[in-house]
Protein backbone atom coordinates (compact mmCIF):
# COMPACT_ATOMS: atom_id res chain seq x y z
CA UNK A 1 0.00 0.00 0.00
CA UNK A 2 1.40 3.39 -0.99
CA UNK A 3 -0.77 5.50 1.29
CA UNK A 4 -3.09 6.81 -1.44
CA UNK A 5 -6.74 5.91 -1.79
CA UNK A 6 -6.88 6.79 -5.49
CA UNK A 7 -6.82 3.83 -7.87
CA UNK A 8 -7.34 3.81 -11.63
CA UNK A 9 -7.36 0.83 -13.97
CA UNK A 10 -6.55 1.16 -17.67
CA UNK A 11 -6.03 -1.24 -20.54
CA UNK A 12 -3.14 -0.71 -22.95
CA UNK A 13 -1.86 -2.43 -26.06
CA UNK A 14 1.76 -1.99 -24.97
CA UNK A 15 3.78 -0.70 -22.03
CA UNK A 16 7.35 0.57 -22.41
CA UNK A 17 9.61 0.68 -19.37
CA UNK A 18 13.17 1.96 -19.20
CA UNK A 19 15.03 -0.42 -16.93
CA UNK A 20 18.53 1.05 -17.14
CA UNK A 21 21.65 -0.35 -18.70
CA UNK A 22 25.06 -1.49 -17.59
CA UNK A 23 28.04 0.34 -19.07
CA UNK A 24 30.43 -1.54 -21.30
CA UNK A 25 33.20 -1.43 -18.68
CA UNK A 26 35.53 -3.69 -20.65
CA UNK A 27 35.88 -1.20 -23.52
CA UNK A 28 36.58 1.69 -21.15
CA UNK A 29 39.18 -0.37 -19.27
CA UNK A 30 40.85 -1.39 -22.54
CA UNK A 31 41.16 2.22 -23.72
CA UNK A 32 42.12 3.76 -20.37
CA UNK A 33 45.90 3.19 -20.47
CA UNK A 34 46.16 4.70 -23.97
CA UNK A 35 44.44 7.96 -23.00
CA UNK A 36 46.23 11.16 -22.02
CA UNK A 37 43.87 11.97 -19.15
CA UNK A 38 43.38 8.38 -17.89
CA UNK A 39 39.63 9.06 -17.93
CA UNK A 40 39.80 12.01 -15.53
CA UNK A 41 37.79 15.22 -15.93
CA UNK A 42 39.01 18.58 -14.64
CA UNK A 43 35.80 19.90 -13.06
CA UNK A 44 37.15 23.45 -12.79
CA UNK A 45 37.78 23.56 -16.53
CA UNK A 46 34.45 21.86 -17.25
CA UNK A 47 32.48 24.42 -15.21
CA UNK A 48 34.47 27.30 -16.72
CA UNK A 49 33.67 25.96 -20.22
CA UNK A 50 37.35 25.54 -21.02
CA UNK A 51 38.93 22.68 -23.00
CA UNK A 52 40.04 19.71 -20.92
CA UNK A 53 43.83 20.01 -20.62
CA UNK A 54 44.62 17.47 -17.88
CA UNK A 55 47.49 15.16 -18.80
CA UNK A 56 48.14 12.19 -16.53
CA UNK A 57 49.78 10.02 -19.17
CA UNK A 58 52.33 11.67 -21.48
CA UNK A 59 52.34 8.58 -23.72
CA UNK A 60 48.60 8.70 -24.38
CA UNK A 61 47.20 9.52 -27.80
CA UNK A 62 43.61 10.65 -27.05
CA UNK A 63 41.35 11.90 -24.28
CA UNK A 64 38.84 9.47 -22.78
CA UNK A 65 35.62 10.49 -21.04
CA UNK A 66 32.56 8.66 -19.76
CA UNK A 67 29.15 10.14 -20.53
CA UNK A 68 25.54 9.16 -20.10
CA UNK A 69 24.84 5.55 -19.14
CA UNK A 70 28.55 4.83 -18.93
CA UNK A 71 28.51 6.87 -15.73
CA UNK A 72 25.16 5.82 -14.26
CA UNK A 73 21.80 4.65 -15.57
CA UNK A 74 20.20 7.85 -16.83
CA UNK A 75 18.16 9.09 -19.77
CA UNK A 76 19.32 10.11 -23.25
CA UNK A 77 19.04 13.79 -22.39
CA UNK A 78 21.57 13.40 -19.56
CA UNK A 79 24.02 11.68 -21.91
CA UNK A 80 23.65 14.45 -24.49
CA UNK A 81 24.17 17.12 -21.82
CA UNK A 82 27.32 15.38 -20.54
CA UNK A 83 28.73 15.18 -24.06
CA UNK A 84 27.79 18.79 -24.88
CA UNK A 85 29.59 20.07 -21.77
CA UNK A 86 32.77 18.23 -22.70
CA UNK A 87 32.67 18.86 -26.46
CA UNK A 88 31.50 22.48 -26.70
CA UNK A 89 35.11 23.66 -26.52
CA UNK A 90 36.33 21.47 -29.37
Amino acid sequence: MDGFEFREHRTFDAVVAEMGTDPVQELYDELLDSSTNLGAVDLTELLARKPQSMVRNENGSFQLFRVGDAVASRNVHAAMLDAARLCRTI
